[in-house]
């Protein structure tokens, strides 16, 4: 049996949310998500943006 790992990452993934689907996706570094997530927070005052941690999976682990 093969299993993924996830860990976290030096990245941050910002999305954009129309109800339950994400319309924009985007990973970059702490400072570049948070320049990209006020951006995104202007332009769709109306839609839900979050910027959490980017996961990494790993290969499988034996």
């Amino acid at each position: 049996m093969t299993e993924s790992l996830e860990i976290p990452a030096e990245q941050r993934r910002v999305r954009v949310w129309f109800g339950a689907h994400p319309i924009a996706d985007h990973t970059a570094t702490p400072d570049q998500a948070a320049q990209y997530e006020e951006a995104m927070r202007r332009r769709f005052a109306s839609l839900r943006v979050t910027n959490e941690p980017a996961l990494v999976t790993s290969g499988p682990v034996r």
